[in-house]
């Protein structure tokens, strides 16, 4: 086992809901290597109860038509390989504020709670120049960086 391995620490990511619908729902190239990321743990995946109820929400809707034991599965595909990040009793810390963008309350409150354990947001809708607190990355930009 080489030394530079070990030694290596692996980036705890947020994923916006986006980016992990993709994820889980298409069977592209980048989709797989999106969920080979935090499978084979090149990076430990942080959410929140309220990013978690929006992903859930999110694979319940209609248009989907997934029936609740194929939501279950392509949960199970993701959860068991992410920490819980507890919710902030006193609301959003200033870490996680923007400049000048909105984001979903799910993410930011996920954001909060995490602070600097984040290593990188990953988002395709997210403009880097907008969150000062991490990296913000597309998916191409973290998938080149694993």
């Amino acid at each position: 086992m080489s030394k530079n391995k070990k030694n290596v620490a692996v980036p705890c990511v947020v994923f916006d809901t986006g980016v992990l619908l993709h994820a889980l729902l298409v069977n592209d190239e980048r989709a797989k290597q999106l969920r080979m990321s935090w499978q084979a743990g090149a990076c430990r995946p942080l959410i929140g109860t309220d990013s978690a109820q929006a992903l859930i929400q999110a694979l319940g809707y209609p248009a989907l038509a997934l029936d609740e034991s194929q939501q279950h599965e392509l949960l199970a595909d993701f959860l068991p390989y992410a920490e819980v990040v507890a919710a902030q009793a006193n609301g959003v810390r200033r870490s996680a504020q923007t400049k000048g963008q909105v984001l979903p309350a799910a993410l930011q409150s996920l954001l909060a709670a995490a602070g600097d354990r984040v290593d990188c947001l990953v988002s395709d809708t997210v403009k880097p120049a907008k969150v000062s607190f991490c990296r913000v990355s597309s998916t191409e930009e973290f998938l080149a960086s694993l």
